[in-house]
C-alpha cells in the first residue's frame, strides 16, 4: 500500500490508492500562483506499503507549462532532485488565465487537465480569536487556545473555493487535520466570518495566513484527503482511499498517475494583535 504527499489533484479519473505490494506509480505535484517567485513541480515515484525507502525522484525529465495563448515556460530542475523550477523574470501566474503542465520522460508524455486560477476575494477583519474566554479562564502562557478568525467578500457571481495556509512563528503548519478549506455553498454573495479552529496556537505566538482560491478539483482532493486521514500526519503507513487525480499518460490514458497540477491567486494576510 502507499500513501502520497500533501499533494493536490484535480478530477479526471477515480484514483484508488490502496495499491498491491510492489506497484510503484508516478507522483506530480506542481502549483501555479501570482506570487513573484519560482514555482516548483515534484516528480517522484510512490512505493509499495511496505517500502519505507522513502519516495525515489524522477530526474532527466522535460517539464514545462503552457497557457491559452500558446506561450510555454519552462522549468529547470535543480540536479538529481526531481524538482523542477521556473524561471520568475519569464513566468508569473495570472488570475483568470488557463495553464496546462507537461512532462516528458523516458519517451512517455504526461499532461494534466487544464486548470484556470480563479480569481480571489478579498478578507478584512483579521483577528486573533479564542477556544476560552481568558477574561473568564485562567489560560496558561502553553496552551493552545487560540486561532485565527476573518471576514470574506465573497463574490456572488462565482462558486468559490479557499485555503488558508497558516503560519505560526513562520512555519506552515500543513498537517492533514490543519489543512483549512472552506466554500460560500451557503454564503453566496455575503461577507461572512470564517474560523480556523482547526490551527490553534498559544497566546504568545506569532500567526499569518495566506489566503488562496482554489478550483472545484483542488478544493474536491484537499477535502477527499482531509475526511480520509485520520492519523496526525501522512506517511507511508496511511491507507488513504479513493482521490481524484488530474493527470494522465497521453501515450496509456490507462495508466495510474497520482498528483494535481492547480493554480492559485494569493493573498499574504498579517494579523493584528
Amino acid at each position: 500500500m502507499i500513501a502520497i504527499s500533501l499533494i493536490s489533484l484535480s478530477c479526471i479519473d477515480q484514483i484508488n490508492l490502496n495499491l498491491e505490494s510492489g506497484t510503484t506509480n508516478l507522483v506530480v505535484f506542481g502549483w501555479i500562483t501570482n506570487e513573484t517567485r519560482p514555482y516548483e513541480v515534484k516528480l517522484s515515484l510512490s512505493n509499495a506499503y511496505s517500502d519505507q525507502s522513502g519516495y525515489p525522484p524522477i530526474i532527466g525529465a522535460e517539464v514545462y507549462v503552457t497557457d491559452q495563448l500558446a506561450n510555454r515556460y519552462d522549468f529547470m530542475e535543480i540536479p538529481n532532485t526531481g524538482r523542477y523550477l521556473s524561471d520568475p523574470s519569464d513566468f508569473i501566474g495570472r488570475p483568470g488565465d488557463v495553464y496546462q503542465l507537461t512532462i516528458i520522460h523516458e519517451e512517455k508524455t504526461y499532461l494534466s487537465a487544464l486548470e484556470t486560477m480563479p480569481s480571489l476575494t478579498q478578507v478584512e477583519d483579521a483577528f486573533v480569536n479564542f477556544i476560552a474566554d481568558p477574561a473568564d479562564f485562567e489560560i496558561d502562557a502553553g496552551d493552545e487556545n487560540f486561532f485565527i478568525s476573518a471576514f470574506v467578500l465573497d463574490d456572488p457571481n462565482e462558486d468559490n473555493y479557499y485555503r488558508w495556509k497558516i503560519f505560526v512563528n513562520s512555519e506552515l503548519r500543513n498537517q492533514p487535520e490543519e489543512l483549512v478549506l472552506f466554500d460560500d455553498r451557503f454564503t453566496n454573495g455575503n461577507k461572512f466570518k470564517y474560523d480556523a479552529g482547526n490551527v490553534v496556537f498559544t497566546e504568545s505566538d506569532i500567526p499569518y495566513f495566506q489566503h488562496m482560491s482554489l478550483s472545484k478539483g483542488a478544493y474536491d482532493f484537499y477535502l477527499n484527503l482531509k475526511e480520509q486521514t485520520s492519523s496526525s500526519t501522512l506517511s507511508p503507513r496511511i491507507q488513504p482511499g479513493i482521490i481524484s487525480g488530474n493527470m494522465i499518460n497521453e501515450n496509456d490514458p490507462n495508466e495510474l498517475v497520482l498528483g494535481y497540477f492547480g493554480a492559485s491567486e494569493v493573498i499574504t494576510v498579517e494579523i493584528v494583535q
